[in-house]
């Protein structure tokens, strides 16, 4: 995995209102911590982080006023309804002591079991947890599945992974199988299309006690309709 430089910048600032003003400004609130040294709060360019993690890079030379520091990105905080950065904890590395992180797993190939057996593809694990030293990270673990048929599967135990890197999950969890396609479940006869709209319920988290998203104004709700042909009422 490929290590990008960032700037990072010292905050002094920290609370709920101080937060969404740095973000109105296109700034994101960090935390710098571990190896045993006082947390350290910083402030990133939003547009610049999440240049480096879309590209899925995860490494960090964080470039401060007193030196650069080794990083790993350890959390992100994201709003995708409002498409807000909102908070970035970056964990310190040593390059000789092994940490433990997740990284992507992809299928390469098309497998017989789908193109001759008219199976369907399922990959049940897309990240998989392991552990290494920060210079042998690798960018993702790739899986062939050409040869998977109908009714194979590939587990965790069958993987093939760098050298220097342990895998740290279960060897029988499924990765990838493929299925016999299920029949389409028939909707009972006279009944409603259409489904009702899940709750969505979003969390909050203190930054330095005080950090939390910005509140959200609830769409206004939509006025009923009136039904075509007005129901009888029953006699008693």
């Amino acid at each position: 995995m490929k290590w990008i430089t960032l700037k990072g910048e010292p905050r002094t600032d920290s609370g709920t209102v101080k937060c969404i003003h740095l973000r109105d400004k296109g700034v994101t609130p960090a935390v710098l911590y571990g190896h045993g040294k006082p947390n350290q709060m910083l402030q990133v360019n939003a547009k610049e982080f999440m240049k480096t993690w879309r590209q899925g890079n995860r490494l960090i030379n964080l470039a401060l006023k007193e030196g650069p520091e080794k990083v790993l990105i350890k959390e992100v905080q994201y709003d995708p309804v409002n498409e807000i950065l909102l908070h970035v904890d970056f964990n310190r590395l040593a390059m000789d002591e092994k940490i433990s992180l997740e990284v992507a797993v992809t299928l390469k190939g098309e497998p017989k079991g789908v193109k001759e057996e008219g199976g369907v593809l399922v990959q049940n694990l897309k990240q998989l947890q392991i552990k290494c030293l920060p210079g042998s990270i690798p960018e993702k673990i790739e899986v062939n599945i050409s040869e998977l048929a109908l009714g194979g599967m590939i587990r965790v135990k069958d993987l093939t992974v760098p050298s220097g890197v342990e895998v740290d999950a279960d060897p029988e969890g499924v990765v990838a199988a493929i299925h016999m396609p299920k029949e389409e479940d028939v909707a009972p006869v006279g009944a409603e299309p259409g489904a009702a709209e899940p709750e969505v319920i979003t969390a909050k988290k203190d930054e330095e006690g005080a950090d939390e998203a910005p509140a959200k104004k609830g769409a206004p709700k939509a006025e009923a309709k009136k039904p075509a042909v007005e129901e009888k009422k029953d006699k008693k």
